[in-house]
């Protein structure tokens, strides 16, 4: 077991390689990457559109935290697909890869958000997700990790990729790209 400083050490460099490109695979600079991310938010607020997040496990918990921040802290109209039983339901009546891209495909509409969050990127039901809303026309952000050639990063209109190995490091980043992004929004609200 590494020491906390090198926990740390590894959580600061994990997250100054952070890799962003938009669709199709373009390498975007992150400050760039985030000012988009953050005008989309805004935007999506402006139209009076909903901001939709995604995620299982511990990413399921990120996804309901930042729904709640930006519902709370910038006006914006948000939904995340984790009830229990809209999730049950989907789940047993259509399949579990379609507890997130069900909803979505009723409620959704163009100019929406998708912000999804997959340590592996390959999450199915997170995949599907990112098809729906490309479908839709609805922009999407999907936080990955553990892989750089994972699914979520080919589908989404901007992809962060933090190159942790671990999904203790992937959370913690995601975290961190999440509250800095929710920091950036804030900010633009004062």
């Amino acid at each position: 077991m590494s020491a906390w400083k090198d926990f740390v050490a590894d959580i600061a460099g994990l997250l100054a390689r952070t890799e962003t490109h938009t669709h199709g695979g373009a390498r975007i600079d992150v400050e760039q990457a985030f000012a988009h991310w953050v005008g989309w938010a805004l935007g999506t607020r402006t139209a009076c559109g909903s901001v939709y997040f995604a995620g299982n496990g511990a990413s399921a918990s990120m996804a309901c935290h930042f729904s709640a921040d930006l519902a709370k802290n910038a006006r914006v109209r948000t939904q995340v697909f984790t009830d229990p039983s809209l999730m049950t339901a989907v789940g047993n009546d259509v399949c579990y890869d379609a507890v997130f891209s069900e909803p979505l495909s009723w409620f959704g509409r163009e100019g929406d958000l998708l912000v999804t969050i997959s340590s592996s990127g390959n999450s199915p039901n997170v995949v599907k997700a990112l098809e729906t809303a490309r479908q839709k026309g609805i922009r999407s952000v999907a936080l990955s990790a553990m892989r750089p050639e994972n699914a979520s990063r080919t589908l989404a209109d901007l992809s962060i990729y933090v190159p942790a190995g671990t999904y203790g490091l992937a959370e913690t980043c995601h975290a961190a790209v999440l509250h800095h992004w929710m920091d950036l929004v804030e900010a633009e609200c004062r």
